[in-house]
């Protein structure tokens, strides 16, 4: 199912896991809220699951967890910026800076604007929305989702904390009990107004420009700055007892607020290790199991057929080795065996000399006609063969225990040629003798 581009899951993601997550799922295309709601903690982000397949998913880092400052830049740094910023700012920071994360928000000049978070916080978020089955395409500090004013700050409370922003970079996320002591750290334009009426204090934050001049006074006896041209712009009803000069907007569900503020920021906090895959590994992702499962069975196929065609080798190796043997003990004149193709045309040779060349004359075709005749006469051994091919005649050196198996041999061999027996011996248990073979004319 094809994502949708014009409508946009927005998660605000928790400093620990058993806080409540709010999540918004808002179409730019209508203009409106589909879908919002909040988890009771970020075990149950599963449940959005079904929102996360057709929507792209933003997901919101808790300025409370991020350092957002800035640092000068060295000369001659600068095209190596990326390397060199987390070592600018070893000295500033109390933790190891292979543990930190240092993003790049902006370059002004030798001032580079940056946001600091764990490696092992952001691996915790990640994990756990991948966990879901969500893929995230941005990752952002929610204070720097708030829209942006040239001359003042923006704020608006979510749950329990209030998210301000100061500037396009510089964001924070203050608890309500200690959000005045941090105003008045940075200087903000804190009004001193006499205690009055709800009305009074409405009237005054609806004209942040009209300061009377016994207001101008006491601001010049309390030593605070009057930058009456700097207001905080609040979209949520703002807190009692901080006597600044708030700005009502027009009242809107923050994470709404937020979700906008994230479609349109070009921030991203997933860099470096953390830099989104492209699109193409997300459809290879479902099919991982699976090529991993083919890739070990390749693997062990290879791995086969290696040790098959290693263990053919050794054989052939083994066949050759035998067939030289042979070679040398049947043609002793022949020592040497350059390649296999010589032996094969010695044999062959060989084989034709003795088969005659394919007529009845060589040695083959004798032997051949008198095996079934040694067979009848078993107690017949012969020590020694010698074939003249010119004389056409096979001599036979034998032995056997009595002088009558040499008188059945000859018997049998005068059916098919004409034989000459030699002179019999005997000599202990064993008669000695030979016999001359000539074909019949």
């Amino acid at each position: 199912m094809e994502e949708s581009v014009s409508e946009l899951l927005t998660i605000r993601l928790s400093s620990r896991p058993d806080q409540p997550v709010p999540w918004l799922v808002w179409s730019s295309q209508q203009n409106e809220v589909i879908a919002s709601g909040q988890l009771s903690d970020m075990t149950q982000l599963n449940e959005l699951a079904d929102y996360a397949a057709q929507r792209q998913v933003l997901a919101l880092a808790p300025a409370q967890d991020i350092l957002l400052t800035q640092v000068a830049i060295p000369t001659g740094s600068g095209r190596q910026l990326a390397a060199v910023l987390p070592f600018l700012l070893e000295e500033e920071l109390a933790q190891d800076i292979d543990a930190l994360h240092v993003h790049l928000l902006k370059r002004e000049g030798d001032i580079a604007h940056v946001a600091v978070v764990e490696h092992q916080r952001i691996q915790a978020w990640l994990s756990a929305l991948d966990d879901a089955g969500m893929e995230v395409k941005k990752l952002l500090p929610d204070a720097l989702c708030l829209p942006l004013f040239e001359h003042g700050y923006t704020a608006a409370q979510l749950d329990e904390q209030w998210l301000v922003r100061q500037s396009e970079t510089q964001g924070v996320a203050a608890e309500s009990s200690w959000l005045g002591s941090w105003l008045l750290a940075q200087n903000a334009p804190i009004v001193a107004t006499p205690e009055t009426d709800e009305s009074d204090d409405l009237a005054e934050s609806d004209a942040p420009d009209s300061h009377d001049a016994a207001d101008e006074a006491h601001l010049a006896e309390a030593h605070i700055p009057n930058a009456a041209d700097i207001v905080i712009h609040h979209y949520t009803p703002k807190p009692d007892a901080i006597p600044c000069q708030w700005k009502a907007q027009t009242p809107e569900l923050v994470m709404e607020l937020l979700a906008k503020g994230a479609e349109q920021s070009k921030l991203n906090l997933l860099s470096g290790p953390y830099k989104p895959q492209s699109a193409w590994r997300k459809y290879i992702k479902p099919w991982r199991k699976v090529a991993i499962a083919a890739g070990l069975v390749i693997t062990a196929m290879i791995a086969e057929h290696v040790l098959s065609v290693q263990s053919m080798e050794q054989q052939a190796q083994a066949y050759r080795t035998e067939s030289e043997r042979i070679f040398r003990q049947v043609l002793p004149n022949f020592r040497n065996i350059p390649t296999q193709s010589y032996l094969k045309r010695q044999m062959e040779s060989e084989l034709s000399r003795l088969g005659g060349g394919g007529n009845q004359e060589g040695l083959l075709p004798w032997l051949a006609q008198l095996e079934p005749i040694f067979k009848k006469v078993p107690q017949v051994a012969f020590s020694n063969l010698k074939y003249d091919q010119n004389r056409g005649e096979l001599r036979l050196q034998a032995t056997a225990a009595e002088f009558q198996h040499f008188e059945q041999l000859r018997t049998l061999l005068a059916a098919e040629f004409t034989v000459q027996q030699g002179q019999l011996s005997k000599e202990g248990n064993q008669v000695n003798g030979a016999v001359v073979l000539r074909r019949k004319s």
